[in-house]
């Protein structure tokens, strides 16, 4: 099992964003999708009241290939 680091950049309409600067190792491909999910719902808990429909978490490796891409409303729904 090789562990790696990825980063889960948050990213909605009109440019807002919060960088995942440092990321995260995860030691299974199969877990990244839990990991977005855990991240999403941290940032919407950080700010209740604002509308999340068009955000989406963003997950790079470390070269910096997009390896998933996850609604924040599916997310919210998976909790």
């Amino acid at each position: 099992m090789t562990v790696q680091r990825y980063h889960f950049h948050c990213v909605g309409r009109g440019g807002d964003a919060v960088f995942d600067l440092t990321g995260r190792w995860v030691a299974r491909p199969r877990a990244l999708g839990l990991q977005a999910d855990r991240i999403a719902r941290a940032v919407m808990d950080g700010a209740p009241g604002t509308d999340w429909t068009d955000w989406l978490v963003d997950v790079h490796d470390a070269r910096g290939r997009r390896v998933l891409v996850r609604a924040f409303e599916d997310a919210r729904s998976a909790k």
